[in-house]
């Protein structure tokens, strides 16, 4: 009776450290075979599989389990292969990239199936197995069992015209692109007054930019430049008793009419007096004078 219950106490005691004790890890937590559609392939096309396999840590794939590129059989061969680990937390992530292509040529639907096969990985002499299955797919013939004739030549079914990509949006934004460089190109023809409505207002631009490379012993071309600009600007030649009618047509230039008086009498005295002494203050009026009147110019419409 006293081994009996000895016996028994040993049993317990064994279930109760086996029960403590870590669940022993799976070496294959996951597999997966990815696929596409089973139907609808002709000679020639190509086949992608994937094989995805998650293993434990230290799992190392025997790559001789690893199927061989070339012909499989008369009519399958695997093109490519392609194999990316992936190292995680907990163990590993092994990618299996398969390409097949067909080259049979079936004279009615058929169902055919590319082989499986069996991958091994290796650990510490252990050696795991897991089995890839065979995939089952169908294969069509390019045309009619019953091949038909039209004048003497072979009836073939065209293939589906794709869906036509609409191009409405293309010829929006062409013209809208087609707008905005016209509106540009008028802006920067306005800009510098290259519009023929728009000349005058670049005669006093001009002139600034010549009066700037004269000194005081040019006076007479420094005048000579903002008389031009005038008779421009009025359309014909200007003198000082045709002010007040200048005034009238551009009323803008009415706020320099002391300057402009100014500017006619001192061009009277030096070019009819034969008094030619000028001093840096007179260009320097004179360069302030065309200056205000490119402003105005450049702001009347």
């Amino acid at each position: 009776m006293k081994r009996f219950i000895l016996r028994w106490q040993s049993v317990l005691c064994v279930l109760l450290v086996t029960a403590c004790s870590p669940t022993p890890q799976e070496a294959i937590k996951h597999f997966e075979l990815q696929s596409p559609k089973p139907y609808g392939y002709v000679i020639g096309d190509e086949i992608e599989h994937r094989v995805v396999v998650e293993t434990r840590q230290h799992m190392q794939l025997a790559k001789e389990s690893m199927p061989v590129t070339g012909a499989l059989n008369r009519w399958l061969q695997l093109k490519a292969v392609k194999t990316i680990v992936t190292p995680q937390s907990n163990g590993e992530l092994t990618q299996l990239n398969l390409t097949y292509q067909v080259f049979y040529a079936p004279l009615e639907v058929k169902m055919l199936k590319i082989p499986g096969f069996t991958l091994r990985f290796k650990q510490n002499g252990q050696v795991v197995e897991q089995q890839v299955p065979e995939w089952h797919f169908t294969l069509s013939p390019l045309h009619e069992l019953a091949i038909r004739k039209e004048s003497g030549q072979i009836y073939l079914r065209p293939d589906a015209l794709p869906n036509l990509i609409p191009n409405q949006p293309n010829y929006v934004r062409f013209y809208f692109c087609l707008m905005m460089a016209l509106l540009a190109g008028l802006y920067l023809a306005y800009v510098y007054g290259l519009l023929p409505g728009l000349q005058r207002r670049r005669f006093f631009k001009q002139a600034v930019k010549q009066l700037a490379k004269l000194s005081s012993n040019e006076m007479g071309k420094a005048l000579s430049i903002i008389h031009t600009a005038l008779n421009q600007r009025n359309g014909k030649p200007l003198f000082k008793h045709q002010l007040p009618d200048f005034f009238k047509q551009q009323a803008e230039f009415a706020i320099l009419a002391s300057e402009l008086d100014w500017f006619f009498t001192f061009s009277s005295h030096y070019f009819f007096s034969g008094r030619q002494y000028v001093a840096d203050a007179d260009l320097t009026r004179l360069k302030a004078l065309c200056l205000h009147c490119r402003r105005i110019e450049k702001e009347s419409r």
